[in-house]
C-alpha cells in the first residue's frame, strides 16, 4: 500500500480550534500523534491541555489535501483558528 502525503487537520469539535501538520505518511503520523496525546507528551501544550481535559471524543483528524508540496500547509491554514 502506498503512503499518502498531505496536509492534515486535527480539529477540536468543541472549540473549533485546529492543529495543522504536513505528513509524508498520513496514517502513520495520525497514529503516532494520538499515541503522543494519550501519553501526555505532545509538543503543542495548548493542544495537549485540551486533549487531556476532554479526551479523544471531541477531536477528529481530517485530511485537507493530498499533496507532496509542504508549502501548502501555510496556504490551507488561512482563516482557521489554530492552536499556537
Amino acid at each position: 500500500m502506498e503512503k499518502e502525503s498531505g496536509v492534515v487537520a486535527l480539529r477540536n469539535l468543541k472549540t473549533d480550534k485546529v492543529y495543522l501538520f504536513f505528513s509524508k505518511d498520513i496514517k502513520k503520523d495520525c497514529v503516532d500523534m494520538r499515541f503522543q496525546l494519550d501519553l501526555g507528551m505532545h509538543p503543542c501544550a495548548s493542544l495537549q491541555k485540551d486533549y487531556t481535559r476532554t479526551g479523544l471524543e471531541v477531536f477528529r483528524f481530517d485530511t485537507l489535501e493530498l499533496t507532496q508540496d509542504e508549502g501548502r500547509l501555510a496556504a490551507l491554514s488561512n482563516g482557521l483558528d489554530l492552536y499556537d
